[in-house]
């Protein structure tokens, strides 16, 4: 009769160099094991981390740690919004790391956390309006050179700017068009392999 195989139970394990910020939580089914995922995660040598169990993080495995659970057991996390760091007590952290007089109202939100309902409602306002600046870059490059076949757009939160790839008839390469992020200027660009059919397609598109 075949043994029946015993799998061992995956665990979560703290990974850390000697600064706090290259922490980790790391989950594996060995001290080992996890020792060398957080080393890779952090890009340093097996040798420079040291491993620990992270029992209160077992729970999360598979899934993401929320941010309160991280700030409960002793981490600090910096705010989605503007990047100051809320700790378990939630005083403001200062450029020194350590704690000041100033209280925070931290509002959680999944793997996010924000200072005060304020932070998180200013970072709202950023998203919506990346996001409209992404859907209207979209509409302006179509209307600006009709007769392209858009390919792959990218941007919107939580790019910066704005940027699509085409292609047109004859071309070998395609192009690509981009907006900075406080701009709306279109800048095209094309492969020099394609210039003699970028340039008869734009005389057709005259004619």
């Amino acid at each position: 009769m075949t043994k029946p195989v015993q799998v061992k139970p995956v665990k979560a394990y703290t990974v850390a160099t000697n600064d706090p910020e290259e922490s980790t939580i790391q989950f594996a089914t060995t001290n080992v094991a996890a020792r060398r995922q957080g080393a890779d995660a952090i890009g340093a040598d097996f040798t420079w981390v040291s491993c620990k169990r992270a029992p209160w993080a077992d729970q999360y495995a598979g899934s993401f740690i929320p941010a309160q659970a991280y700030i409960e057991n002793g981490w600090q996390i910096g705010c989605t919004n503007c990047s100051r760091m809320v700790s378990d007590e939630h005083h403001a952290l200062g450029s020194d790391g350590y704690e000041t007089d100033e209280l925070l109202t931290p509002v959680f939100d999944g793997d996010r956390v924000f200072c005060d309902a304020s932070c998180k409602d200013d970072h709202e306002k950023e998203v919506a309006a990346r996001n409209a600046k992404f859907e209207d870059f979209k509409k302006a490059v179509a209307a600006a050179q009709p007769g392209l076949t858009f390919k792959d757009f990218t941007g919107g939160y939580p790019w910066c700017g704005n940027r699509a790839t085409f292609t047109f008839p004859g071309a070998q390469y395609g192009g690509s068009v981009s907006e900075k992020e406080n701009s709306t200027t279109l800048e095209w660009y094309v492969a020099n392999g394609d210039r003699e059919a970028w340039d008869a397609f734009q005389a057709q598109r005259a004619a």
